[in-house]
């Protein structure tokens, strides 16, 4: 059983953990996720590579860890902005919410910007296209419906409207009867 500490308000590994996520996104940030090392994590976490490497696992795990953070960021905005609705309505907000939400999460974003295809964005994981599909409510078995949901986030966020007024207008219009949703 671990003990809480009174100068860190809690577990020390909680607040050691905390301090090595903190130190990865400021990181992340400033250079680029791919040009920052564990030892540059360490350092500026205060630690060593070992101690790093025991509290968060590996690299990749942290960056799995903070990006699944984001994107749990991202999914819960989206959640929010789409309560009560469906069809047409539902997916013009689920999509317009996660392209702002995605631009607004700076690990996320600067992930996004390394990423050469969509293929690298999917992964290849299913969970992405069925997230896509269940918050917009785009369900038509067979489609590429969920690619068609992420290309067009993505294409917002890399390159949004003039206003957010001018984004739900563009995505109502021409993304969402592409995927046969109607109000």
């Amino acid at each position: 059983m671990e003990v809480s500490d009174w100068l860190v308000g809690g577990p020390r590994k909680d607040a050691a953990v905390r301090r090595v996520h903190r130190a990865a996104r400021e990181l992340f940030l400033e250079r680029g996720i791919e040009q920052t090392t564990a030892d540059a994590i360490a350092r500026r976490a205060g630690c060593s590579r070992a101690t790093l490497y025991r509290l968060v696992g590996s690299r990749a795990a942290l960056v799995d860890d903070l990006l699944t953070s984001g994107a749990a960021g991202v999914v819960a905005q989206v959640e929010q902005a789409i309560a009560g609705l469906g069809g047409a309505e539902r997916a013009t907000a689920a999509i317009v919410t996660a392209a702002a939400a995605i631009r607004a999460d700076p690990v996320v974003s600067t992930w996004l910007r390394g990423q050469d295809s969509l293929d690298d964005v999917l992964g290849g994981a299913d969970g992405v296209t069925a997230l896509a599909r269940a918050l917009t409510g785009a369900v038509r078995p067979g489609s590429r419906d969920a690619e068609w949901i992420v290309r067009s986030v993505l294409a917002l966020v890399a390159m949004p409207g003039r206003d957010a007024e001018a984004e739900r207008e563009l995505v109502a219009s021409y993304v969402v009867p592409a995927l046969g949703l109607r109000s």
